[in-house]
């Protein structure tokens, strides 16, 4: 019964919240996050996947966080968009976006082994299609030739601006950008390794739970 009750809550907070930030899902998608939720307690019992283990703070500060990407990242142009999530952790942003917009081909990187298998584990679960974990840094993908000029979007919540803007670039497909969740705006614009700021974009996470801003970096012309 409690686990029941558990799911109940975690599907109220996010389509709760999801109305407060303007959007809505499918009932399919509402249960593919219940899903991802009891994966996520079960395994965080095994391996520290998340300090947030609360129905409300997991809703809104993992699940709503990473979907109001959306808000810059769609309406995707075009199917099989490619997007590659930086240090993915236990799949956010990625695989919100992933399992409310399904034609997207979603790359996760993440070099902790006992994540990945956590992430693999979870696309399975989800039975989630072109959908890719790959088990090393940035800067070693930077340098691999199958991945260069490949992503539309690159897209992080876990890495910092000074250390994803150096190896990001070579990935950048032509007209792609980089999208970083921050806590603040930047205090100045940047403009370092081809890239510069595109434009922030600040928003309340839903039921008081604090702002965010994201950060558009695009790659710079000359």
């Amino acid at each position: 019964m409690f686990h029941v009750e558990q799911s109940t809550r975690i599907a109220e907070f996010l389509t709760g919240g999801l109305a407060q930030l303007g959007f809505s899902i499918t009932c399919t998608q509402v249960s593919d996050f219940v899903s991802y939720y009891n994966e996520l307690i079960a395994w965080n019992k095994r391996i520290n996947l998340t300090t947030i283990t609360q129905e409300k703070e997991i809703a809104v500060k993992h699940f709503l966080d990473s979907l109001a990407y959306s808000k810059v990242l769609s309406p995707f142009p075009n199917d099989n968009e490619s997007l590659l999530d930086v240090g993915s952790g236990a799949g956010f942003p990625g695989l919100p976006l992933k399992i409310c917009h399904p034609d997207l081909d979603l790359t996760l990187l993440e070099p902790s082994m006992k994540k990945t298998a956590f992430l693999r584990h979870v696309i399975g679960k989800l039975g989630l299609k072109k959908t890719v974990v790959l088990s090393t840094r940035l800067q070693d993908l930077s340098m691999e030739p199958a991945h260069l000029g490949r992503y539309r979007y690159i897209v992080t919540r876990a890495v910092g601006i000074e250390q994803i803007l150096p190896f990001a670039r070579p990935l950048l497909a032509e007209k792609g950008f980089i999208v970083l969740g921050r806590s603040k705006p930047l205090e100045e614009r940047m403009n370092s390794h081809g890239l510069g700021v595109l434009r922030e974009v600040s928003f309340s996470l839903p039921y008081g739970c604090g702002k965010r801003v994201l950060t558009v970096v695009e790659p710079i012309e000359g």
